[in-house]
């Protein structure tokens, strides 16, 4: 399986269940994302719930993108395209290069939980949050099905809430854990994944002071803290692969 193959899978699921979850999605023209940058050579992946409802704006430039072969370029070159990445990105750039890694360099690449583009899960009182929980229970399988075939990637860094099947408000890095399990992964005491088949791993890491400051200030000031055992840990998954 390679990332290519993956992403034709994708784009059949997205096609084939679009009417499942019809009240949040977006009227514009789109296609799915389910990463952002370049995972086959990334070290470490961002992750997010979904795409930004904003990411389709015509000012985005994604009106170039007219076949699967245009899509599939357009995500991986997603950080080196004419048309600079979306505002979301900021805080985890900045965060990043306290890592020394870079979404432009391919170190880095960002993964979402469901491919779907819909209304903001939380700014947005007109979303449905009992469809948005379902929905994102049902796609997160893509993200596990994702991770075996990143050979390179080791880290997971998260941030942030996602909404539950009853609609309230649940945490992104227990809700990858606690799916693991459906998706052919085991978890370990301190949080690591490991693929049941391949016996690949990767390991989770929450990027939040849970301080009341924005989320720059919050990612930034826990990869300060945190940034020389991320380093180690990242080295020894290095090592281990060598020998």
């Amino acid at each position: 399986m390679t990332i290519s193959d993956h992403l034709t899978n994708v784009l059949q699921d997205w096609r084939a269940s679009q009417n499942d979850f019809p009240l949040n999605r977006i009227q514009c023209p789109h296609w799915p994302i389910p990463f952002f940058g370049n995972p086959a050579t990334a070290l470490v992946a961002t992750v997010g719930v979904n795409p930004a409802s904003g990411e389709f704006d015509p000012s985005r430039g994604w009106a170039d993108v007219v076949t699967p072969a245009d899509w599939k370029r357009r995500l991986r070159d997603y950080f080196k395209h004419k048309t600079p990445p979306h505002e979301w990105f900021e805080p985890w750039r900045t965060g990043l290069k306290l890592l020394d890694m870079r979404y432009e360099e391919g170190t880095a690449t960002h993964i979402d939980v469901s491919y779907r583009t819909t209304t903001a899960m939380l700014r947005n009182k007109e979303t449905d949050r009992p469809e948005f929980g379902r929905m994102v229970e049902r796609d997160v399988a893509w993200l596990f099905r994702l991770l075996p075939i990143c050979k390179n990637l080791r880290l997971l860094l998260v941030f942030g809430p996602i909404l539950r099947p009853d609609g309230s408000i649940g945490n992104l890095a227990q809700f990858l854990k606690q799916n693991a399990p459906h998706c052919g992964f085991t978890v370990s005491e301190h949080g690591d994944l490991q693929h049941a088949e391949t016996g690949k791993v990767v390991f989770i890491h929450e990027a939040d002071t849970r301080e009341k400051e924005s989320v720059k200030s919050r990612v930034g000031k826990n990869l300060t803290t945190h940034r020389n055992q991320l380093l180690q840990r990242l080295d020894r998954e290095s090592e281990a692969r060598l020998t």
